[in-house]
């Protein structure tokens, strides 16, 4: 195998030029709403697609380039979760936001500390929180920030005020964009209802705060009509911008230009494409373990992605690993038809009404299933290669 580079799965976001391809039209989408700020109009984005679509990395290119007059932050929910050993809570997250802007002020503002330190003092003198634990609270420079358990509500005031109080004071910053990533799993919160509108509630009176919430999840998803369904915090005036693979064209142009020691027949390529279907996080993957030395016509692509599919596929198998024995074995009834009728799936699993329901809202949530016509399916079907190759070579599916 004479090819020696590889292209990493997960971006390191300070060479994010150097692997940033394509997009421009999103990029052009997502900038016009923002540089609404200007004009002092905030905008609320909900961007959503497939896993490994590129969305992070979009939103951190979004981040990069954003114009210096406006402070963007960016706040990972999954960093979150990770920090609350899973036990999410509505005054964690606000903690994190809250020292995710911190960052982004420090980071663009070093100039003006001292201005908006005084403007945070008076801000936050005037909240007269006087029964906090300042301790182990997060600063920006030596301002305190309150951490403990009490007075959420007025914590909570002070969180969702603090960025148009910035941009307010601030004739250098026309506007403050908050990235919301991983949203999805702000369903593990105990009334994720509440924190959306509680957002919703702040939000629609700021003119210079735009939020763009971003996740992996089915378009029928419950927490999409939480935050954005007729009834849900932003009644449907979210916009929303689905992030799609790249097309046929779009993939061929890519390795042509990044991956041009690679060389297909048509066929080849036509497999290659049926089996990544233009994700990026696919193509990445299955570019590692291809051969300079070699052309691929379609059975050699077959045989190659057979031979190394938990490699190709190793997004899916830490997702799976993620899954409980419930939602495993609903996924495996699916296998055998493309599409599912709950009377499938109830007769199938030995689960009750009650949970069955759960799981499949579960698993929606995830972005693992989706419901179309009555039916559900699998939103994507390298998932399904993968779990029928696995029950091939050891006669059984892996739950």
């Amino acid at each position: 195998m004479i090819k020696m580079s590889t292209v990493p799965l997960f971006i390191p976001i300070n060479e994010i030029d150097k692997y940033f391809f394509n997009r421009k039209n999103d990029i052009t989408k997502i900038e016009y709403y923002l540089d609404s700020l200007e004009k002092n109009i905030s905008q609320r984005l909900l961007i959503t697609g497939y896993r490994g679509v590129g969305k992070t990395f979009l939103l951190h290119k979004i981040k990069q380039d954003a114009k210096k007059e406006y402070i963007v932050t960016y706040l990972d929910i999954s960093r979150v979760v990770g920090i609350d050993n899973n036990k999410l809570t509505a005054k964690s997250i606000l903690l994190e936001l809250l020292d995710a802007m911190n960052e982004s002020l420090l980071e663009n503002t070093e100039n003006n500390l001292e201005k908006i330190n005084l403007e945070i003092t008076n801000f936050f003198n005037k909240l007269k929180i006087r029964d906090y634990d300042f301790n182990n609270g997060t600063k920006l420079a030596e301002i305190p920030i309150p951490s403990t358990e009490e007075n959420y509500k007025k914590i909570s005031k002070f969180v969702m005020e603090y960025p148009q109080k910035i941009v307010e004071n601030n004739e250098d910053i026309n506007g403050f964009i908050i990235i919301i990533d991983e949203f999805q799993l702000l369903k593990k919160l105990e009334e994720p209802e509440s924190f959306f509108w509680l957002l919703r509630s702040y939000n629609q009176f700021q003119s210079n705060v735009s939020y763009v919430i971003s996740g992996s999840v089915s378009h029928t998803a419950d927490v999409i009509n939480m935050i954005n369904g007729a009834s849900g915090a932003f009644g449907g005036r979210m916009i929303q911008i689905d992030i799609k693979p790249f097309t046929k064209e779009e993939t061929a142009k890519y390795f042509k230009e990044r991956f041009s020691e690679i060389e297909f027949t048509e066929s080849g390529f036509d497999k290659f494409y049926e089996y990544t279907r233009g994700i990026p996080l696919y193509l990445n993957s299955f570019y590692n373990i291809l051969s300079s030395d070699e052309i691929y016509d379609d059975k050699k692509i077959e045989e190659t992605f057979i031979k190394n599919m938990d490699q190709i596929l190793v997004m899916w198998i830490r997702i799976w690993g993620s899954l409980n024995t419930s939602e495993r074995m609903i996924i495996c009834s699916m296998l055998p038809r493309e599409q599912s009728s709950w009377k499938d799936l109830e007769s199938n699993n030995d689960l009750s009404t009650a949970t069955l329901n759960k799981y499949l809202k579960s698993l929606q949530d995830k972005g693992i299933i989706d419901y179309y016509n009555n039916s559900y399916v699998l939103t994507d079907l390298m998932l399904k290669r993968w779990l029928e190759h696995e029950k091939n070579i050891y006669g059984y599916y892996p739950y």
